[in-house]
């Protein structure tokens, strides 16, 4: 491999978001947005929907499509557009986009458009989840955004790396040596600082139960000294 997974690079080696599989894990190539420490957190999402209509007439077979909005150099690279002609085209994949021109910006496509496109027609586009990987320590019992991943090490500011989104790992229980005592608490959910809990804590601590689902709890629950634990070893289910 040109990067391990034990490893940080700031020049991107592979394509955002490509998965390699490794023994029991599956990983994604990210990059971070913010610098991530290896705290046993998930590692969110943050980007938003960006919802635009199209500045200029496309067909059907065109490669390349022109919205309103003026984006930064392949902001949008392997990401999708969904285009809302009759019927929709959902989920084309992007292949890059131009700098934005201070009004436009051309989207550049993997895959020929599958109808006309009409001036003014309504889109919206998605970035790649894995290109906006954030830091979520110090959130409350809210916050926006998505867990994508669970980083191996500490993670500078720009800098791409594997991010775990499937197989074993660790995970830091929200309140504290709160799980494994016990024998119920098989599912996890991640709070949305990327600490893991069981719902009734959530529930308790005043979240709501409508978290993140994070996977499965692995070690022999309810043990017997009957401790709960503050590492949680469990099966991440993210993407496998």
């Amino acid at each position: 491999m040109k990067q391990g997974i034990w490893e940080q690079s700031l020049l991107a080696k592979y394509p955002i978001g490509k998965r390699i599989a490794i023994g029991d894990w599956v990983f994604h190539y990210s990059r971070a947005k913010t610098a991530l420490i290896l705290n046993k957190r998930g590692a969110g999402n943050d980007d938003v929907l960006h919802e635009e209509n199209t500045a200029v007439v496309a067909v059907a077979g065109a490669i390349s499509l022109t919205v309103i909005g003026d984006y930064t150099a392949d902001q949008f690279k392997n990401g999708y557009i969904n285009i809302w002609t009759d019927p929709v085209q959902i989920m084309l994949r992007v292949k890059g986009n131009d700098v934005g021109d201070g009004v436009n910006t051309v989207i550049h496509l993997k895959d020929p458009l599958l109808a006309d496109v009409p001036l003014a027609t309504y889109t919206d586009l998605h970035a790649n989840i894995y290109n906006n990987v954030t830091d979520l320590s110090g959130l409350g019992v809210s916050g926006e955004m998505q867990i994508v991943c669970v980083p191996f090490i500490p993670i500078t500011i720009g800098y791409h790396f594997w991010g775990l989104t499937y197989g074993p790992t660790v995970g830091i229980a929200h309140t504290g040596a709160g799980l494994g005592a016990v024998s119920d608490e098989k599912t996890v959910y991640f709070w949305p600082d990327g600490t893991i809990d069981s719902i009734a804590n959530i529930i308790l601590d005043a979240g709501t139960a409508g978290q993140q689902i994070a996977g499965t709890m692995l070690s022999r629950l309810a043990n017997p000294a009957g401790t709960p634990a503050d590492d949680i070893f469990y099966m991440l289910k993210l993407a496998p």
